[in-house]
């Protein structure tokens, strides 16, 4: 991908530059790789840690994991833990664009919004190409709402409006991640308060560099999942397809999460073996409460 695209500049048009980019993403998404998961929530991993900023919260991205992972499902993970679950939720639900589809959108991160309102940003998103249609959706919720909770409802919707034109199962979460970036997010902040061709303009670099980003990572990610595969034919371990589903499924995982392979011991085993033949990554550097991923 020539490096005019992966940057988003104006040397070959942001419109052009995320037309490039999308297209080289989309048929990656469209082929349903088994790491599929892994992709979306390592997106929803960046996007909750270029936006806990918005949220003043200093936590990064191995904070943000641990908050998740570490915290069971009915306990309260901390501001840093919803967030991250927030971004989570919006990559694992069912791209929809109707009422109940906004509501689950709403309620990540403010509830008292109406599904309403969220209709009225997104208006005829079909009028217009794709990422015209996100950044105009994510414009009109913005000013709709002020403070953090637009902000963050706004880069969220921008998300599942693009995924919706695009037709993927479920959004990936792209223009929040961009935030990491200074110079594309003083852009962005510049013109967050119009709608007009220049917001338009930030939001077509922005999602040129995130497309191309997250396209990088889908062809690291194929690489590493090839790896996993070459080292599973060394181990011999009862209920170790179950392991690999559950492994491909999500960002990182700790080894209580492989529930079928009988034990927790026997589950730490089974990952220990796979890091020590190359096929996984353990992400903490610790030596409890490990976490593993590709």
């Amino acid at each position: 991908m020539p490096a005019w695209v992966r940057r988003g500049r104006e040397e070959g048009g942001a419109a052009l530059a995320a037309g490039a980019a999308f297209l080289a993403l989309d048929q990656a998404l469209r082929a349903a790789p088994p790491w599929l998961g892994t992709l979306r929530l390592r997106q929803a991993l960046a996007a909750a840690a270029a936006t806990s900023r918005l949220l003043r919260l200093r936590e990064g991205l191995a904070e943000l994991r641990d908050a998740h992972h570490l915290t069971r499902p009915a306990d309260d993970p901390g501001p840093a833990g919803h967030l991250h679950r927030a971004w989570r939720c919006l990559a694992s639900q069912p791209t929809r664009l109707d009422a109940s589809g906004l509501a689950r959108l709403a309620n990540l991160v403010a509830p008292a919004v109406a599904p309403n309102d969220l209709l009225m940003a997104v208006g005829d998103h079909e009028a217009a190409d794709p990422v015209t249609a996100a950044a105009t959706a994510a414009a009109r919720l913005r000013a709709a709402i002020a403070g953090p909770d637009g902000e963050l409802l706004g880069l969220m919707l921008a998300d599942l409006v693009l995924a919706t034109r695009f037709g993927w199962a479920n959004p990936v979460p792209l223009l929040a991640t961009v935030l990491a970036h200074s110079e594309l997010r003083a852009r962005l902040e510049r013109c967050e308060r119009t709608s007009g061709l220049e917001w338009i303009s930030a939001c077509q670099a922005a999602y040129a560099m995130a497309a191309a980003e997250t396209y990088a990572r889908a062809l690291d990610l194929a690489r590493r999942a090839e790896a996993l595969t070459i080292a599973m034919q060394a181990v011999r371990t009862r209920g170790a397809s179950h392991g690999l589903a559950v492994v491909l499924a999500d960002d990182v995982v700790t080894a209580t999460r492989l529930t079928g392979l009988g034990s927790e011991r026997a589950a730490r085993r089974f990952l220990d073996r796979l890091v020590a033949l190359g096929g996984l990554r353990e992400h903490t550097g610790r030596t409890t409460f490990r976490l593993y991923g590709l």
